[in-house]
């Protein structure tokens, strides 16, 4: 005898009940890290305008050094005005008949003359390392002069004093286009060399300060008279040379008159070797 199994039992409403739904599988924790680790992180806010302000700064320096060698980095005139500045100077001519002029520094070697621009009194120019020249307006006007060699030039055109008060090792130079009154020699230098014109009057000649040698050439004829109170190891006027010289020693050119214009050249302090030549 066989059994029988019972029938299925009825869901209500007459259907039988429904498969139960599987749940969602889980997810893959290896899975989830790789796609998590891959993806691309969002930018921080701000960091664009950033990055578009330095692209346009780097921009704009390559476009203005470009611009700059195109146009030469400055006109030449320009270049050569950097270059003068502060080597070169002068003094408006103006209208002064007669002037002083102190010449003050440290420089290698002073040269002068009288050939200034028309419109000039005083023109000044310094050359080598550390060159500078500088011009004061006054009484006296003043030059400052430093470097390797400086020249000064003045108008031929007025009377001149002039007082050498520079450190230097020579000073040399032509003055025999102008009228000169009286040059004083106030600091120690190795040698003087000056050409000068007609005396006016008695010009007066002032060797202050000790000097190596000094040369004074004047034009044919000049009367010239040499006073030492100081000493001086050599005195030549032309063809005439005197040795030794001591204290109170003076000395003249042929044919001096007193009362004629000439040169006075007095010798306070001392000097090694004094020269008077005629040209």
């Amino acid at each position: 005898m066989s059994a029988e199994l019972p029938p299925p039992r009825a869901a209500a409403g007459g259907r039988r009940d429904a498969a139960t739904a599987v749940d969602t599988p889980p997810t893959s924790p290896s899975f989830d890290s790789v796609v998590t680790s891959s993806a691309t992180p969002a930018a921080p806010a701000g960091r664009g305008k950033v990055v578009g302000w330095v692209v346009g700064l780097a921009i704009a320096i390559v476009v203005g050094i470009g611009a700059y060698a195109v146009l030469g980095g400055g006109s030449d005139d320009d270049k050569a005005d950097d270059a003068n500045a502060g080597t070169s100077a002068s003094l408006a001519r103006g209208d002064a008949a007669s002037a002083t002029l102190r010449i003050e520094g440290s420089v290698g070697q002073v040269q002068l003359s009288a050939d200034a621009p028309a419109d000039q009194l005083l023109a000044l120019a310094a050359t080598g390392a550390d060159a500078a020249a500088q011009a004061a307006e006054g009484s006296p006007a003043v030059a400052t002069l430093s470097g390797e060699t400086s020249t000064v030039k003045v108008a031929a055109d007025a009377e001149w004093s002039f007082v050498l008060d520079v450190q230097t090792d020579t000073v040399a130079g032509d003055l025999s286009a102008a009228r000169v009154k009286d040059l004083q020699v106030v600091a120690g230098t190795r040698s003087v060399d000056v050409h000068l014109g007609e005396p006016t009057g008695t010009s007066v000649i002032n060797l202050e300060a000790g000097l190596g040698s000094f040369l004074l050439t004047v034009p044919e004829g000049v009367a010239v008279k040499v006073e030492v109170s100081g000493g001086a190891g050599q005195v030549m006027i032309d063809d005439v040379t005197e040795n030794s010289v001591t204290s109170g020693s003076s000395f003249t050119t042929k044919d001096f008159d007193e009362s004629q214009p000439h040169y006075l050249i007095t010798v306070p302090s001392g000097v090694g070797t004094l020269m008077v030549h005629h040209a």
